[in-house]
């Protein structure tokens, strides 16, 4: 009997196994030949950099964000708000009900802040 409930449980794991298996993809992607070389693509890119008909949000590219603070100003500023517990509460969970922020927490500008 419990061999042949042993053996009835094996079956059921080997068959949940095998409904997970995932349906193979096809790779034909990989035989396509280029039209262009690869400098054809880069100048391509330079020439709408420069003449700005490229869509930088639409095609999921962001210029460098320049910071108006030093780093010494940015670390001091994080410092800070891990000593009052600002960034402990910001990477919790679920907040404590009727738990707020000290008061030096408050005034703390981080980066990126443009109040």
């Amino acid at each position: 009997m419990k061999t042949t409930s042993l053996i009835a449980s094996l079956a059921l794991v080997f068959a949940a196994g095998s409904a997970l298996a995932q349906e193979a993809t096809s790779d034909a992607w990989m035989n396509a030949s280029a039209t262009k070389s690869r400098a054809q693509v880069q100048a391509e890119l330079a020439q709408a950099r420069a003449d700005g008909s490229i869509k930088f949000g639409a095609a999921g590219y962001m210029e460098k964000v320049q910071s108006r603070q030093s780093r010494a100003d940015v670390v001091a500023a994080v410092r800070s708000a891990m000593a009052t517990g600002e960034i402990a509460q910001m990477n919790a969970e679920a907040p404590a009900l009727g738990h707020t922020l000290p008061q030096a927490a408050s005034s703390t500008r981080l980066a990126g802040n443009a109040r």
